[in-house]
């Protein structure tokens, strides 16, 4: 059973596939710059149907010859609302027994590993918020720019929730103790010009 309840993709029987809908998108410029869109509306959460779109897609761009470098981004200036809340239910119905040798959200962390482990230099293009999950897919790219009205943070901590995608490791590693600790003790949001001389993001 994965992290979300569901079974297996391979368990699942052809109509159910079929409605999972593909939410990323990948298209190849001219100048060998693969480029991913998180496309989830209205704020591109981290859904199931996503994370396997993800999963799926994102392999192709690391593995076609003709792409040099990777961009992920959002659809419709929102970079990425974080996990898709609708679907805490189901991810808890299974019970604490089911995730004694794995976390409840595995499948997030793998596709952040995967991201990060990326032999091609993958730009998370922060095209508005990154909140919630959507800061901690931008942190296991290897560069972050964001537009100066864009913003991040990690709401998820008001509503008593721990960032669950490797969040409270990866932020440390771009930003000082001051920085993302309130962060994480908050939720404190932090606008596109502080974050870049945080250390969040690497231009503006």
């Amino acid at each position: 059973v994965q992290a979300s309840g569901r079974p297996p993709n391979s368990c699942r029987t052809p109509i159910e596939a079929h409605r999972i809908p593909m939410t990323t998108k990948i298209e190849v410029r001219p100048d060998g710059v693969g480029v991913l869109t998180l496309d989830n509306k209205p704020v591109n959460s981290l859904s199931e149907s996503l994370l396997r779109s993800l999963s799926e897609n994102f392999p192709k761009l690391v593995n076609d010859p003709n792409v040099k470098a990777i961009v992920m981004t959002g659809a419709g200036g929102f970079f990425c609302g974080g996990f898709e809340i609708s679907e805490f239910p189901k991810m808890i119905a299974p019970g604490p027994d089911a995730y004694k040798d794995k976390h409840a959200v595995q499948g997030l962390h793998d596709i952040i590993n995967m991201v990060d482990a990326s032999p091609k230099t993958v730009v998370a293009a922060v095209n508005g918020m990154a909140l919630g999950g959507g800061l901690e897919m931008s942190l296991a790219c290897h560069y972050r720019v964001i537009v100066p009205k864009g913003a991040v943070a990690f709401p998820e901590v008001q509503l008593g929730l721990l960032p669950g995608g490797e969040g409270t490791q990866r932020i440390f590693r771009v930003a000082q103790l001051e920085v993302g600790l309130p962060m994480l003790l908050t939720g404190m949001q932090v606008k596109a010009d502080k974050a870049l001389k945080a250390g969040i993001v690497d231009a503006v």
